[in-house]
């Protein structure tokens, strides 16, 4: 008796454990809000112009988001959907990082004018 009843908890747990398992995932929705968000922060910022490559993938990745949710294939919808802000995220700040470069080397190419002017003044005032 006291075996049967273990026995039967054990099938129970390993049915209960079994349904979990199969039960659909939920709709990813705040994900797809925030992978959009996180597109919208990325154009904005210039990646379209800095980060052409990771846009691309990320936008590649949201269009298979929603083509993945229409089937109602959640779980697939939801990784997705995680990959795509990431390589939003990525374009983002790729972009800030390449705008931050040049910006340097615009200043430095300022520095090095100013530098040579004021060296050619200076030469040119003991003449």
């Amino acid at each position: 008796m006291k075996q049967t009843i273990i026995r039967f908890s054990a099938l129970a747990i390993v049915a209960a454990s079994l349904s979990a398992c199969g039960s659909k995932a939920p709709k990813p929705v705040s994900e797809l809000a925030l992978a959009d968000s996180a597109l919208q922060s990325a154009e904005t910022s210039g990646a379209r112009e800095y980060a052409p490559i990771e846009l691309r993938i990320a936008r590649e990745k949201k269009a298979s988001a929603d083509a993945a949710m229409a089937k109602k294939k959640y779980a697939r919808a939801q990784r997705l959907t995680e990959q795509a802000r990431a390589d939003a995220e990525l374009a983002r700040a790729t972009a800030e990082a390449e705008k931050s470069r040049l910006a340097l080397q615009e200043a430095k190419d300022n520095i090095k004018m100013i530098r040579d002017e004021a060296t050619r003044t200076s030469t040119g005032a003991v003449q």
